[in-house]
């Protein structure tokens, strides 16, 4: 062989091996990439009660830890729930405003900056306040991912200034996720998206530990012997609450031993009490007031669950209650109809129908082993595909399927 040749074949092998080198160090970045951790920052403008915030709750709790660091921004208030995950020692903060009855104009700036110090890569958001504020983030921090949970249940039928924000901002998010399949077609239609513009995340909830609530519950409520139909909720239009209490005057015709208990707190108390005064129920309906753990103390105490809700999303307190066993009356909104089968594990009528809702009620006092057969049968249901575990891998894969992780793409977000 020529020694020309064998010179340039020794610098060919030199380069082989340097080349080698560079393609370890590039394997061993991706490797490392993929074993670092996604930070997800949950957004939210507080945590108080409701829906939306038990998600968050859930989420935070439930998602894989091995994987995922989760932590909590509130943009205006920390919340009753924002204080409980805080005692958690779950990460959670509230971004400074030394005016907070006044609109934070420097809020998107702050939370870029806690972005940065977190290196987050992704933020969940959970409210049209929330959205607004990281969208406007992403658009100041190249790389952050944004993805944006919708929890309202009536549209088009929100405020036309909150209406206009949804349909600006939500282009710049970078996945939408409706809670329900009847929302996500109204979503659609309200902010003019494709349909491949929007997916679907299913709620889910914790199964229940095993108990028997508070037992002096019944006691407080007046409902120690006879039949307890109970609701959680928020005394709000949405809940249909006057609806609750025409059904209970029906009821109470019928049968006197059963009592209804609102749980809760809201701006309609006076208007209810007065109405309930004027409708002589004051012995048959019980307005309880908040309860901390409602779900775990009241909950299991009920023998029927009732809600006559006007409109809903994906009803937390629907699927709390079936996964407790007991059997739930509801109105035909939102997710109900995909979630219970009507008198299987379930009964189901059209919003303001008072007659069919009382005489369910009805039937379920009169009848323990249909009520009972019903109440196993929503348990079983939730168990098999409404847990918060469900829901938590859900988001788990939306969150790698945006950043692309399985291919070991890290952000460079916060960099």
């Amino acid at each position: 062989m020529p020694i020309g040749a064998v010179a340039r074949t020794r610098r060919t092998g030199a380069e082989s091996s340097h080349q080698d080198a560079a393609e370890a160090r590039i394997a061993e970045r991706r490797d490392s990439g993929r074993k670092r951790k996604i930070n997800v920052l949950q957004l939210t403008t507080g945590l108080g009660y409701g829906g939306a915030e038990v998600v968050v709750r859930d989420l935070v709790r439930t998602v894989d830890r091995e994987h995922f660091n989760m932590s909590v921004c509130c943009l205006t208030v920390l919340g009753p729930i924002g204080k409980e995950l805080a005692s958690e020692g779950i990460d959670i903060s509230v971004l400074p405003n030394p005016h907070p009855e006044k609109v934070d104009h420097l809020a998107a700036i702050k939370l870029r900056r806690l972005i940065r110090e977190k290196r987050i890569d992704l933020v969940h958001s959970h409210t049209t306040h929330s959205l607004s504020e990281a969208a406007l983030c992403r658009c100041i921090t190249p790389g952050v991912k944004v993805i944006h949970t919708f929890h309202f249940g009536n549209y088009p039928h929100k405020s036309g200034r909150a209406l206009w924000m949804e349909r600006v901002f939500s282009r710049f998010a970078d996945r939408l996720i409706a809670v329900g399949r009847r929302q996500r077609e109204q979503i659609k239609s309200a902010l003019h998206l494709g349909d491949a513009a929007i997916g679907a995340v299913l709620n889910g909830v914790q199964l229940p530990a095993s108990g028997d609530g508070d037992p002096g519950f019944r006691r407080r409520v007046g409902a120690e012997a006879g039949i307890l139909v109970g609701t959680i909720a928020t005394l709000i239009p949405q809940k249909g609450l006057h609806d609750l209490l025409a059904v209970a005057r029906r009821v109470r015709d019928v049968r006197n031993d059963v009592r209804f208990v609102v749980v809760g707190g809201g701006d309609l108390l006076p208007e209810l009490e007065r109405a309930r005064r004027e409708m002589g129920l004051d012995d048959t309906v019980i307005f309880f007031g908040w309860l901390k753990n409602a779900a775990s103390l009241a909950l299991p105490t009920f023998d029927i669950y009732f809600q006559p809700s006007k409109w809903e999303a994906m009803s937390i307190s629907i699927l709390e209650a079936m996964a407790a066993g007991k059997p739930v009356i509801s109105t035909l909104v939102g997710e109900a109809p995909h979630l219970i089968e009507h008198r299987v594990d379930g009964l189901l009528y059209e919003s303001g129908d008072i007659e069919g809702m009382a005489s369910a009620i009805t039937l379920l006092s009169d009848e323990p082993e249909q009520r009972h057969r019903v109440g196993r049968a929503a348990a079983a249901k939730v168990a098999e595909r409404f847990t918060v575990g469900h829901m938590a891998r859900a988001y788990e894969q939306v969150y790698r399927d945006v950043l692309q992780w399985d291919q070991g793409a890290g952000s460079d977000a916060a960099r």
